[in-house]
């Protein structure tokens, strides 16, 4: 992605956000694509081609925590709805009315609260990796107990690590034991090693390695690690923190005043 092509812009709280930007066509829709852990805009670059010759426009932000975007170090600042706000800040600065969101990963989270706070802004929703997450009033802990009884095993024990204190700080000294973890070639490897609680902190403290995924070549594993590094692990952990605390609840419960519902052709799964 021509890096010429970026533009930035200071949201309603003060925050600089660095973006992709991309004029549609005439007749052609805006496309909003929505980052997720551990990533960057860069990680769009296919699609961004693919579209981009088509005549879509195109906003790829660098995530709040990510790449040229600011990277506030406390949580309160990574609630969901906040963030949706920002990202709507930059349709409003670019002057697009409506557009279709897509989202991957977190980006998918985020691309639910879009839907929720501001669906007159879009055509269309899109989550990948990550369905649609309905907005919830339950505390983490009981989500959290309630998900592993469903699974018959625990789901995301990695969240309370990543929400500790020194976990940033843990991760980037042993970025690669990190990266093996994240992005193994054996999926197997989160069963055992990343999703019961302490096993994440017990494989990056002991420095643990395993084969990288093949699907993914080793200079484009290098070259995130190398953009992730460049900011630091504390922006992106303070998505997981904001959940694991329980920060955005209060926010949750006037979603469910606004809007819970939208038409589900609308989605795209």
């Amino acid at each position: 992605m021509d890096s010429t092509i970026y533009k930035s812009v200071s949201t309603r709280r003060s925050l600089k956000y660095n973006y992709f930007f991309s004029a549609p066509a005439a007749g052609k829709p805006v496309l909003l694509f929505v980052h997720g852990f551990p990533s960057t805009s860069y990680d769009w670059r296919y699609q961004v081609t693919f579209f981009k010759e088509k005549g879509y426009g195109l906003i790829v932000p660098d995530m709040l925590g990510y790449g040229g975007t600011d990277k506030p170090t406390d949580a309160v600042d990574y609630k969901l709805g906040l963030i949706a706000q920002d990202l709507v800040d930059i349709l409003d600065a670019e002057k697009i009315n409506k557009a279709i969101a897509v989202g991957h990963d977190w980006g998918s989270v985020v691309v639910s609260r879009l839907a929720n706070y501001f669906p007159d802004r879009f055509i269309a929703f899109a989550f990948l990796a990550v369905g649609y997450s309905p907005p919830s009033i339950i505390k983490f802990a009981e989500s959290y107990a309630k998900a592993s009884e469903i699974a018959g095993r625990e789901l995301f024990g990695y969240w309370h690590f990543f929400a500790e204190d020194g976990a940033p700080e843990l991760i980037e000294k042993n970025i690669d034991s990190f990266y093996s973890l994240v992005l193994p070639d054996d999926p197997k490897v989160w069963i055992s090693d990343l999703t019961p609680r302490g096993a994440c902190k017990a494989w990056i403290e002991g420095n643990k390695k395993t084969k990288l995924a093949s699907y993914l070549p080793e200079n484009e594993i290098e070259r995130q690690k190398t953009e992730i590094l460049k900011g630091g692990l504390t922006g992106p952990v303070n998505y997981y923190r904001t959940k694991v605390f329980d920060l955005d609840l209060e926010d949750v419960q006037g979603i469910r005043h606004i809007s819970t519902t939208f038409n589900s052709r609308r989605l795209i799964r």
